[in-house]
């Protein structure tokens, strides 16, 4: 069934999740701002999967905040964190009962459920990622095994619309997961990607550079063990269970594993 669909910033992930919901026949229209915005209206939302050759316009509608009229079954919220919080007071006018919140949050969601009302909220996170250049969209979709495109109900329930996101996601070409905690799962997902990252800050490079400096695996692999023994010993726990790989592995394995891993696509 063809949903009615808002995306609140056209960024990479917006503009991915957006372009194939569209292409698959959803009713999706972008809110967009400045730069951004003129692009839009300029060339159109222009997707490049990063393994073609040229991209593809997929036709969408374009607004900005003046022009927020319709009611909306599904608005998927693209954004920063740390740009949430200005954008709520926006929000709070859409005529929506779903905000799918893309975003990489690991503080909680009292600050969303007060201004928005907790049964409109649904967390999430994007398993794609990509860059723009001159207002084209080169995106690629992680592979499941690393990173699925993971949803889930702030009460852990299944629900029907949690069911229909998984359906309409994964019939655009999106891996989807749910999980019955998506507080844990976004605390554990930084408890990860944190020292990874600062690995190749580290290291000055990029992450076959990393592969070869034994000390920056080193370095990285004792953070990451400290972490998730940290969610595990303070009770919060950790999403999903393999992440416990972190923990349960002797260093000496886990330095050797992350040199393969990091000396990859």
């Amino acid at each position: 069934m063809k949903r009615k669909i808002l995306i609140y910033g056209a960024g990479v992930i917006g503009s991915t999740y957006g372009g194939l919901l569209a292409k698959s026949g959803h009713d999706v229209t972008f809110l967009a701002r400045n730069k951004r915005l003129n692009k839009l209206k300029e060339k159109g939302l222009l997707l490049n999967k990063i393994d073609k050759k040229y991209p593809e316009k997929i036709s969408v509608d374009i607004i900005d905040n003046s022009q927020l009229k319709d009611s909306y079954d599904y608005v998927f919220v693209t954004l920063r964190n740390e740009q949430v919080t200005s954008a709520l007071e926006t929000l709070a006018k859409i005529n929506t009962t779903c905000f799918v919140f893309m975003v990489n949050n690991p503080s909680g969601y009292s600050e969303w459920i007060k201004k928005l009302g907790k049964n409109k909220i649904l967390p999430a996170f994007p398993g794609s990622g990509g860059k723009i250049e001159d207002g084209i969209v080169y995106y690629e979709i992680v592979a499941n095994f690393i990173q699925p495109t993971t949803i889930g109900e702030l009460n852990g329930d299944k629900t029907k619309r949690l069911k229909d996101i998984k359906r309409i996601l994964k019939e655009s070409g999106f891996h989807v997961s749910i999980t019955n905690n998506m507080d844990v799962w976004q605390k554990s997902h930084v408890a990860m990607v944190a020292p990874l990252a600062v690995a190749i800050y580290y290291d000055g490079g990029d992450n076959y550079s990393v592969s070869k400096n034994k000390e920056a695996i080193k370095q990285m692999n004792r953070s990451l063990k400290e972490n998730f023994n940290f969610l595990s010993k303070s009770g919060i726990g950790i999403r999903p269970i393999k992440l416990n790989i972190f923990r349960i592995l002797p260093l000496p394995i886990l330095n050797f594993v992350m040199r393969l891993v990091f000396n990859t696509k």
